[in-house]
């Protein structure tokens, strides 16, 4: 039998246009599908996010405090949790905004759960005093005709008690005065301190202030913790958190001072480590014991 070349040439051509069109098919498929399941996975995270920070938003709705510091505060941190929520529905996520979005949402939960142990704090004292005033009522209802009069001296004895008690508190906390805060550059040989108002130089936070002397609180090392925000309310610098009973602090640097019952000036060096610093506003707090002492703030260009 005679074979065309011709024929079988042709035969040869079609086979390979039929197996690369296949292959093309295939590989087209499998990027199609891909790129199918990386929208949905995107999808996903976002209404994850989203319901993340719903539940944070109707968390604090839920809250009822007289405190008007708290109540303050709860209601800048869920102003805060709205702005995110909003940016998150009218933004067309890709990975690195979602991962932004989650580290967000992990620092609005650490402030969500100080809030929320001083709330509690709040509401243990409140019930620990109801229970105090319901036992002294019902101990005043057995004897009716002396009730009245010892009612009236028990509430003022009570209230006598909580203000001395209250005012014993705040005459037993430190007081700190002349706050100055500022970036440094860097720190000479001589330890002179080279300053800079850029954030991009900036490689350490200096933090000076005075401490008052206060002849209730005994002598000794005491720890001083200072806490640096970024104008988002991200830690610089964060070294840990420290507690307080209910409460807790997340902390950048922690000076321990020889207190002497004599005012001390103190100045504190804090290193911003890995951390990538921005213009903008930074927030500068001194704690004792849980209690702020006195706050300042730096503008970094």
């Amino acid at each position: 039998m005679i074979i065309n070349p011709q024929i079988f040439n042709n035969k040869i051509i079609i086979g390979s246009l039929a197996v690369a069109l296949i292959v093309i098919g295939a590989l087209g498929y499998t990027s199609y599908y891909n790129a199918k399941e990386s929208n949905a996975f995107l999808e996903q995270e976002k209404h994850l996010v989203q319901s993340e920070l719903s539940e944070m938003i109707s968390s604090y709705n839920a809250i009822d405090v007289s405190n008007e510091s708290i109540g303050k505060q709860l209601e800048e941190t869920k102003y805060k949790i709205i702005k995110i929520l909003d940016s998150v529905k009218q933004t067309d996520l890709n990975f690195s905004e979602i991962s932004k979005y989650k580290a967000q949402i992990k620092v609005l939960k650490k402030e969500n759960l100080l809030l929320l142990s001083m709330v509690d704090s709040l509401e243990s004292e409140n019930a620990e005093l109801k229970l105090v005033t319901d036992s002294i009522v019902a101990n005043l209802d057995e004897t009716k005709g002396v009730a009245n009069t010892l009612q009236t001296k028990n509430k003022t004895l009570s209230k006598r008690n909580i203000n001395l008690k209250e005012d014993l508190e705040i005459a037993k906390q430190f007081k700190i005065i002349n706050i100055v805060a500022e970036g440094v550059k860097r720190v000479s040989s001589s330890n002179k301190v080279i300053d800079t108002k850029k954030a991009i130089k900036t490689n350490q936070f200096q933090v000076c202030f005075t401490l008052l002397k206060n002849e209730l609180l005994a002598k000794g090392d005491k720890s001083l913790y200072i806490q640096v925000l970024d104008s988002k309310m991200n830690v610089i610098a964060d070294k840990g958190t420290v507690n307080f009973g209910n409460t807790s602090l997340i902390y950048s640097d922690v000076e321990t001072v020889a207190y002497n019952n004599k005012d001390l000036e103190v100045c504190a060096l804090i290193e911003k480590g890995t951390e990538t610093l921005v213009k903008g506003t930074y927030f500068i707090s001194i704690f004792h014991q849980g209690n702020k002492l006195g706050r300042t703030t730096i503008e970094l260009k």
